[in-house]
């Protein structure tokens, strides 16, 4: 019976490996200029992540993400965003007495307010008090690009990544 659970273990990795599902090493070389484009167009990436001073402050700043991420856990973050988010990445969600729900990044959480950054970029201010209800959202607002992005624009993305070693 162990022997047959061995077998159907080797039978899985096998067929996730033939879908796409392996490790980096086994993606095609990146192009950094074709990730580079990728991220600030098709894979709509700057409309929440930020880099230097081009993008969104919605999302964690990847100016330096390079410096941060293997490249194993830049291929994990894009295929499977809600693996693991960093509690300063998390989203907030409040409710206002009206039903209005707002939902972003936290800034501040204190015994009286909570502050966040809406998708709009702005400052939003809220007294407890005046909330219905309010708390951390448990997924990743980032979509998965398991099956947006081919294996070599994955690679290209994740090669573009890598050079992103902060300011210089």
């Amino acid at each position: 019976m162990r022997r047959l659970a061995l077998v159907l273990a080797a039978v899985v990795v096998a067929a996730a490996t033939a879908m796409g599902q392996s490790s980096p090493s086994s993606l095609p070389p990146g192009n950094e200029a074709a990730g580079a484009a990728i991220v600030s167009g098709s894979g709509k990436c700057l409309t929440c992540h930020r880099i230097l001073t081009t993008g969104s402050r919605l999302g964690p700043d990847l100016t330096d993400i390079g410096a941060n991420r293997t490249p194993e856990q830049l291929r994990a973050s894009l295929l499977d965003p809600d693996a693991e988010i960093l509690p300063e990445n998390r989203f907030y969600r409040v409710v206002t007495r009206d039903g209005t729900t707002i939902t972003g990044r936290l800034l501040n959480l204190d015994t009286f307010q909570v502050l966040l950054r809406d998708p709009k970029d702005q400052l939003r201010s809220f007294t407890k008090a005046d909330l219905k209800e309010h708390g951390f959202v448990q997924a990743s607002p980032m979509p998965s690009f398991r099956t947006t992005l081919s294996p070599q624009e994955l690679a290209d993305v994740i090669a573009y990544l890598g050079t992103l070693k902060g300011v210089v």
